[in-house]
């Protein structure tokens, strides 16, 4: 039996996709797919959303969906994970406090203090769910989607025999954005790349064959021309956000290759661009744009809402998440690469060994193999290592529940040092746990 398990299923435009991209494959069977979360008002309309597209796709699939993930696990292939523990107050938090002391982050859920903070709350509850699996299903696969990716991976590497692949969109995000600069369809590109989770480099981006990046530099000569191509940005604008790909294009310009994921989140990830609110603000790179989402009413649950009770078909148009492609790669043999995040036993040679980096790797009937990169270039590797340097700490103070790895893993943080000095981070970091007492309260 091919069963799928869900957990953050409330999570309405994300489970869609999933669910959706799977039926929408003729060439394999899925025979269950069970959905949880502790939003049963969510989960209900969840429920009813993925029963509705089995019957546009004429599948036929057990769907179940409960709050209690263990009714569902047992036997489970493939697990997918998207949960978020603490809600937007204890977020917003992340960042309003490390604002009064200066430290000013954007999304704020990878690495700084508002990256900790997050992880410290997810940590516990998916190392509850790998438990769950080494019981019920100790041969599935946990695919997580939930942030902060690399440490949550690390942690849990660390911890737990479960099979754990870190997935993200980050880096088919960024192919699509590049073509798009470049004003070429996106299947014209082809491109090779690997880092870390938020910090890939393109250390290949081909169009036709050929290597683009003469054109990439010519059209980044002028930050206007930078700013217009912001029109044609096409993944972050269906979200309703501008995005003015300034930083990324810094970074090209100053270490040669391009980096993945947003200029948002880039900017909090090295010490050169959120020095004032000034830069900030010049940068574009100022909206808290995933605060504003997480604040916001599920638009998209009201929107499906609507169709169930309206007797309307739901659209389903095949996305580029990749856990699908996997899925699908695994079940036929048909071989898939996808850039994943997995321990680093040598991949990426002058990567610290069993960090956690994302590198393509291919899916077929005998598993998930990553590749081999070999060595980056030096610059582009000091700057993964800063951040890998933090994640380390993040996955030590988890597993060993140590408050001196929270201080220590925000002191290593780049843009934190940048800021302040060590007697300020002290007391932001102090606050910061005071905040999240409730969820650390065995930490000594």
């Amino acid at each position: 039996m091919n069963k799928v398990v869900i957990i953050g299923a409330g999570s309405a435009m994300f489970a869609k996709k999933l669910i959706g991209d799977l039926l929408l494959y003729d060439d394999i069977r899925i025979d269950n797919i069970s959905l949880v979360d502790i939003n049963v008002e969510k989960l209900e309309v969840m429920e009813k959303v993925a029963k509705q597209l089995c019957k546009q796709a004429k599948k036929d699939v057990i769907i179940k969906a409960t709050d209690k993930r263990r009714e569902v696990l047992e036997d489970a292939t493939y697990v997918i994970n998207t949960i978020n523990v603490g809600g937007v107050e204890q977020y917003k938090l992340d960042l309003e406090i490390p604002d009064k002391y200066g430290v000013h982050q954007a999304i704020g859920d990878i690495i700084g203090p508002g990256g900790m903070f997050r992880f410290l709350r997810a940590y516990p509850e998916i190392l509850a769910i790998c438990r769950d699996m080494e019981e019920l299903c100790p041969d599935a696969y946990l695919f997580n989607y939930t942030n902060p990716m690399a440490p949550l991976c690390l942690a849990l590497g660390n911890a737990t025999p479960i099979k754990v692949f870190g997935f993200c969109h980050n880096v088919q995000s960024t192919a699509l954005q590049l073509s798009a600069y470049l004003e070429v369809p996106r299947e014209h590109v082809s491109f090779w790349a690997a880092g870390i989770n938020h910090m890939d480099w393109f250390l290949q981006y081909k169009v036709d064959g050929k290597d683009a990046y003469p054109e990439l530099f010519r059209r980044a000569e002028k930050v206007e021309d930078i700013i217009k191509m912001a029109d044609r940005e096409p993944d972050y604008i269906t979200m309703g956000v501008r995005l003015v790909d300034i930083v990324r294009f810094k970074i090209m310009q100053n270490f040669g290759y391009f980096v993945s994921e947003s200029p948002f989140h880039m900017s909090e990830y090295v010490p050169y661009f959120r020095k004032n609110e000034q830069a900030i603000r010049d940068l574009q790179v100022d909206r808290r744009w995933w605060l504003d989402h997480e604040m916001a009413a599920d638009d998209y649950f009201e929107e499906l809402k609507g169709m169930l009770e309206k007797g309307e078909e739901i659209p389903m148009v095949k996305t580029f998440e990749y856990a699908p492609e996997i899925i699908h790669a695994n079940l036929t043999g048909k071989p898939f690469r996808a850039n994943l995040n997995v321990k680093n036993t040598g991949l990426i040679e002058n990567l610290p060994r069993n960090s956690i980096v994302e590198v393509p790797c291919y899916a077929d009937s005998e598993g998930i193999h990553p590749c081999y990169v070999g060595e980056l270039p030096d610059a582009l590797a000091a700057l993964n290592i800063s951040n890998i340097n933090v994640h380390v700490l993040m996955a030590k103070a988890a597993n060993e529940k140590k408050l001196q790895y929270i201080y220590e893993g925000i002191k290593m943080d780049p843009l934190t040092a940048a800021i302040l000095n060590l007697d300020q981070i002290n007391e932001m970091v102090g606050e910061l746990i005071d905040a999240n007492k409730e969820y650390i309260a065995d930490f000594k």
